[in-house]
């Protein structure tokens, strides 16, 4: 008898081995403490384990964002990930957020142009528990009406602050002048109007197409066990292997290159910059060299037009990166009276650096700048998950923010100046004014 339950015992137990290695993922992790590999529901896992600290970020990435998106829904992918936070089959939204309040999990929740996103941050010593709350909504989202009808009455305040807000009215007409309503020109939050027309069975719709796993990235930097971070993420394994595919935008270009808002106020607000296709890796590092230079801070091109002609209240120069496209742009918040001023100035310094580039000095500068940068945003473990997702998603790679740090001084002054020539003629020039012109 006892040699039976001994053999029992002993079958049941390869039959786990066998079960559990036939599901079991590949993952090596490299020197440098990064790893990869896809749940066989199709999610993909990325890691970075750093024991310097007893902290663990992750980020949940979304494929689709706005790009799933038309101007009649508008503003359906906000909703659905922050309704994903508002109540699952196990709790509500009050427990939900007195939970992890108590665990003392940081957890956000947005919408961007390629793609929705949870953030986390906590001790690691709670993370599996917060982990698990958020990934019951993700499997098991209720999306109860009065939950929803508050979140629309927060959304739609969000947005009449952003019209209120020149320089975000300014960014968001920017895009709406290179595109259209379409693709990356939606705003991401929406209109007040679409917003009050989205119900629940709508934003159930939206979540069944795309919560699927093949379009879903989850990344972690934590001070945990591999082994332990995959139990926790296997709690996803729930969720279907398969989503909608996100439509690939036609980002076509508009004819009309000057977007105007007219506010009747003593101050205005210019985006003024190039759209540019999606860039290789290699073309990165020169964007943001050629960003350095012109904008980015005290001592940059710009900064003489607050500083030597007192035009302006805020200036600066910025950069995006998106899965299909680019954009790189100045932004000049001026007196109304000084507006026609401060737009000769900018094109002025535009003219310079199409015509003239960069210099040796110039360029040195900027590697340090940008090095420092780039090195603050993976000090943090929340900053590196976030990055790692997003770069992956974005087409160069979880790791692509290390390999930038090294890329940077490989820049040249004629790669840089090259680049400038390519993307940034004066044709290719669009405006956003939102003021008095």
């Amino acid at each position: 008898m006892r040699k039976n339950t001994i053999l029992i015992v002993l079958l049941l137990t390869f039959g786990w081995w066998v079960n559990s290695c036939a599901r079991k993922e590949t993952i090596a992790i490299d020197p440098d403490g990064f790893g990869i590999t896809t749940l066989d529901n199709n999610i993909k896992i990325l890691f970075n384990i750093d024991k310097t600290t007893s902290l663990t970020g992750a980020r949940i990435l979304i494929g689709g964002g706005i790009l799933t998106e038309t101007s009649e829904n508008n503003g359906i992918s906000n909703l659905t990930i922050k309704m994903l936070l508002k109540g699952n089959d196990r709790m509500n939204a009050d427990q939900i957020t007195e939970k992890l309040d108590f665990l003392g999990a940081q957890v956000a929740a947005d919408c961007f142009r390629d793609f929705t996103t949870i953030n986390i941050v906590c001790l690691s010593k709670n993370f599996e528990e917060a982990f698990n709350i958020i990934s019951r909504s993700l499997i098991a989202p209720t999306f109860p009406e009065t939950e929803l009808e508050k979140l629309k009455i927060e959304i739609e305040g969000t947005i009449r602050a952003e019209s209120d807000d020149q320089e975000r009215s300014s960014a968001k007409l920017f895009w709406k002048t290179i595109y259209g309503d379409n693709a990356y020109g939606l705003p991401l939050y929406g209109t007040v109007e679409n917003i009050r027309k989205i119900d629940a069975a709508a934003i159930k719709g939206h979540c069944r197409k795309y919560m699927g796993g093949n379009n879903i990235i989850v990344a972690f930097s934590s001070d945990l066990p591999l082994e332990k971070l995959m139990t926790i993420v296997s709690t996803l394994r729930e969720l279907l292997s398969g989503a909608e595919t996100i439509p690939t935008p036609n980002l076509q270009l508009q004819t009309g290159k000057e977007g105007f808002i007219n506010y009747d106020r003593n101050q205005s607000f210019i985006f003024y910059g190039y759209p540019l296709k999606h860039l290789s890796a290699a073309d990165v590092p020169l964007l943001m060299s050629a960003n350095e230079v012109m904008g980015r801070g005290i001592g940059s091109r710009l900064w003489g037009l607050r500083q030597k002609e007192q035009l302006a209240y805020t200036v600066y120069s910025q950069f995006g990166l998106n899965k299909y496209d680019a954009i790189f742009r100045a932004g000049i918040g001026t007196d109304t009276s000084k507006v026609a001023i401060a737009l000769a100035s900018l094109n002025r310094e535009m003219k310079k650096l199409y015509d003239d580039g960069i210099t040796e000095g110039e360029l040195a500068d900027a590697r340090v700048r940008i090095k420092n940068s780039l090195i603050y945003q993976i000090d943090q473990k929340e900053k590196r998950a976030i990055n790692m997702a997003y770069y992956e998603f974005i087409g160069y790679g979880y790791k692509f923010i290390n390999e930038l740090i090294a890329g940077v001084d490989k820049v040249t002054v004629a790669e840089a100046n090259r680049f400038i020539k390519e993307n940034f003629a004066p044709d290719k020039l669009y405006l956003a004014v939102v003021g008095k012109k």
